[in-house]
């Protein structure tokens, strides 16, 4: 297993890194393409959660079934949730079993609850849940169809406290997340209760995390030492499907027994290949196309109108069943960024990182390094933007769009941070990011266009990068940064995402207004260099839906639990 290493460790210039570990994480997580708000605060009455919606405009039928792609390859390590490392195992778990809580689609980003029906919170550091009785284990050994119980919620957190405890699970698991939780137990029949040493403003989003799918005692006792051998059979929760392989990928078959109904009969999941010519010849119907080449065929055979990538769940409901093809944007897992070690010259004059940041076009980056399909990026990627304000209050500082006056005020910054004295920089790009965009020559072309000819690449593998980044490698009498993918995103809390990034620890800690996201601290962040983490662009996939399939808006932040709303109309 690899060692526990926070995000934070990972992209801040001045943190601490397990040498390798997150390099593994990141080549892991772009295999398959080159290759919260909390509960009731204290002292209010308790409230239900809200619930996922299951009804569009019109009631979908019942029955059928559709195909769809996986976002990256299916490679797999083990069926037990709380010991995998691998994204492509919440394609399978994410589907067949249940959270306490989830993340009511992408364009909210509110939690509404699973296996937990409502809860409470009596005081900022007691948590009450109370289970939907209706919650089943599937009819297969050994649950055999039983009910969940609140102790097996409690046993669930009993191992995952545990793992974190030992401190050897796969970086995934972001068992940190759960440093927080003093004990779980079960007050009465049906109801689990969760008591923190301190306040954690982040605990609900994270029982509704990737990896947090609930698995049965039993299901443990039985299969613990056999799930590495990827065998259907052992895959038994409380999930709207059941799971099997199938001879061109895996096969969901609708389990509704339990708290939660798919609409569809068969939910059908391939791997991404051959994506766009399978769309028009009617094969599949919703395809994600990350070849900008594919989404120009899928376009001109199809003429899909394009939805507004920041719109939500409801409104991805409605317009799929409207009879129409559609195309969604589907925002990438991570941000391509740098990042500076700000604890020592050179980079500890955050002029010159501003500098930077101000000489490098984003917009530049945008079009010839991903042919347009990736958007501008400040200190909150445009993934996590507020749907009612976009990103605009947190937009990088000077991206100029190629404005010559703006090039111009950033080569006099450079030059009045000392930048020429510097001597040669060399940036290094990831031996997995490099060839697939001419990065290298691009982002070192316009940095010498912008700011004079003292820029050069190197390529090395990002266990490389990730050792450097811990050892301080990048500045430290360095004239050196990085720039690439960063790690995965922790999910779709913009609050918990600039708290990791910029909060107490972190070398963005430094920004007036602290963390949480406040125009204030976002604009101090931009004018000092963002402290060392220097975000550029975010990616984004085309995602295609027939006319009259029905499902929720895409996400990159595990959506599996939001297929059993799927439905051809």
């Amino acid at each position: 297993m690899s060692p526990r290493v926070s995000r934070r460790a990972f992209i801040g210039g001045g943190g601490a890194l397990a040498a390798g570990a997150v390099a593994t994480v990141l080549a892991a997580s772009r295999d398959g393409r080159s290759r919260a708000p909390a509960g009731p605060p204290p002292g209010t009455s308790p409230t239900a959660a809200p619930t996922l919606a299951t009804t569009p405009v019109s009631r979908p039928r019942q029955g059928g079934s559709a195909a769809i792609v996986s976002p990256a390859s299916l490679n797999f390590d083990t069926f037990d949730a709380q010991l995998s490392g691998s994204p492509a195992v919440v394609e399978i778990l994410g589907r067949t079993h249940s959270r306490l809580l989830n993340w009511n689609g992408r364009g909210d980003r509110t939690l509404v609850g699973d296996l937990a029906a409502r809860w409470e919170q009596p005081d900022a550091q007691t948590i009450v849940f109370h289970l939907d009785p209706a919650a089943r284990w599937h009819d297969k050994p050994p649950l055999n169809g039983r009910p969940l119980t609140a102790d097996d919620v409690v046993v669930h957190f009993h191992r995952t406290l545990a793992l974190a405890q030992e401190g050897n699970a796969p970086l995934a698991q972001r068992y940190h997340d759960y440093s927080s939780v003093a004990s779980v137990d079960s007050p009465a029949a049906g109801q689990v209760r969760f008591r923190l040493g301190r306040a954690d403003p982040f605990f609900l989003g994270t029982l509704a995390g990737e990896y947090a799918v609930v698995q049965a005692p039993e299901a443990v006792a039985a299969f613990a030492g056999l799930w590495s051998r990827l065998d259907s059979d052992h895959v038994v929760g409380t999930g709207p499907w059941t799971f099997d392989w199938a001879d061109d990928g895996l096969t969901f078959a609708a389990a509704r027994t339990g708290h939660r109904s798919p609409y569809l009969d068969e939910l059908r999941l391939s791997e991404p290949h051959n994506v766009a010519d399978r769309f028009l010849a009617g094969h599949l119907d919703e395809a994600i196309v990350r070849d900008r080449r594919e989404a120009a065929v899928v376009r001109q055979e199809s003429s899909p109108e394009l939805f507004d990538p920041r719109g939500d769940i409801n409104d991805a409901l409605q317009l799929s069943g409207s009879g129409k093809t559609y195309e969604f944007r589907r925002y990438e897992h991570e941000i391509v960024m740098s990042s500076f070690f700000v604890g020592a010259p050179p980079w500890n004059n955050l002029q010159l990182v501003s500098a930077l940041s101000n000489a490098l076009s984003r917009a530049d980056l945008v079009e010839r390094l991903f042919a347009g399909r990736a958007e501008v990026s400040g200190a909150i990627p445009p993934g996590l933007a507020p749907r009612e304000a976009g990103h605009a209050v947190d937009g990088p500082p000077g991206d100029h769009d190629d404005n010559p006056e703006g090039r111009l005020n950033a080569r006099r910054l450079w030059v009045a941070a000392g930048g020429p004295g510097l001597g040669p920089v060399t940036i290094d790009f990831p031996s997995i990011f490099d060839p697939l965009y001419s990065a290298s020559s691009i982002v070192v072309g316009l940095l010498n266009e912008a700011i004079g000819p003292q820029f050069r690449a190197a390529v090395e593998t990002y266990t490389t990068i990730s050792r450097r980044v811990l050892d301080g490698y990048y500045g430290s009498g360095r004239a050196a940064f990085w720039f690439g993918w960063g790690p995965p995103l922790p999910g779709p809390d913009r609050e918990r995402y600039f708290q990791e990034t910029y909060g107490p620890g972190s070398p963005g800690q430094r920004a007036s207004g602290g963390p949480g996201g406040t125009r204030d601290a976002l604009g101090s962040l931009a004018n000092a260099g963002y402290s060392g983490i220097v975000p550029w662009v975010q990616q984004y996939a085309e995602v295609f839906r027939r006319p009259g399939h029905i499902a929720a808006q895409p996400t990159p932040f595990w959506p599996q639990h939001l297929d059993y709303v799927r439905s051809n109309a």
